[in-house]
């Protein structure tokens, strides 16, 4: 079995090489639309975009130009410590990774949440996911223990193999890609 540095170098790789991400972006967008937990969130965590991930943009544009809240992720310290505030597209700073972040002032608490989309490397039919390997949103997930969890990718990122987990790991319960959304 292949070690997880391996397969998130394959994983980066392919997810670098995807051709029109903006357009398969609009369609993960416009999937996401269509679920049910998201219509019904008063407050859905979401994601900003970094590293050649599928983009949340337009649904973060969208609900702000509605009036509608959402959250984004702000990480705090490089120690993988993570939290989600409301977010305003036009009251953005960079984090400590210098990734742009909503500012550190409305905080969502995980617990709070009924829904959460999560970017990664990779995702299997398990619901198991690759991260980048901080594990910023493994520790994060433990404490959504009332959402939904929703990984986000285009297709080139679904494993048809069982990813190697372990037990910091934690899985999502639908991954939503360009060509179709899986229930785990």
């Amino acid at each position: 079995m292949e070690t997880k540095n391996t397969l998130r170098s394959h994983y980066r790789e392919a997810r670098k090489d995807v051709k029109d991400k903006e357009k398969l972006s609009e369609i993960i967008c416009a999937r996401i639309k269509t679920l049910e937990i998201y219509q019904k969130s008063a407050f859905p965590a979401l994601y900003w975009a970094c590293a050649n991930e599928a983009s949340l943009l337009k649904i973060c544009e969208e609900r702000q130009k509605a009036g509608l809240k959402f959250g984004l992720p702000r990480s705090l310290n490089e120690n993988g410590e993570m939290e989600f505030f409301e977010a305003k597209l036009n009251e953005m700073s960079l984090d400590c990774h210098k990734i742009l972040s909503p500012l550190a002032e409305k905080r969502i608490l995980p617990q709070d949440l009924d829904c959460i989309f999560v970017p990664a490397l990779a995702f299997d039919f398990l619901g198991n996911r690759l991260g980048q390997g901080g594990g910023y949103y493994d520790r994060y997930l433990k404490g959504c223990v009332n959402a939904i969890k929703i990984g986000v990718c285009f297709s080139v990122q679904i494993s048809q193999n069982s990813l190697k987990t372990n037990e910091l790991d934690e899985k999502v319960n639908f991954i939503i890609s360009e060509k179709g959304i899986i229930k785990c």
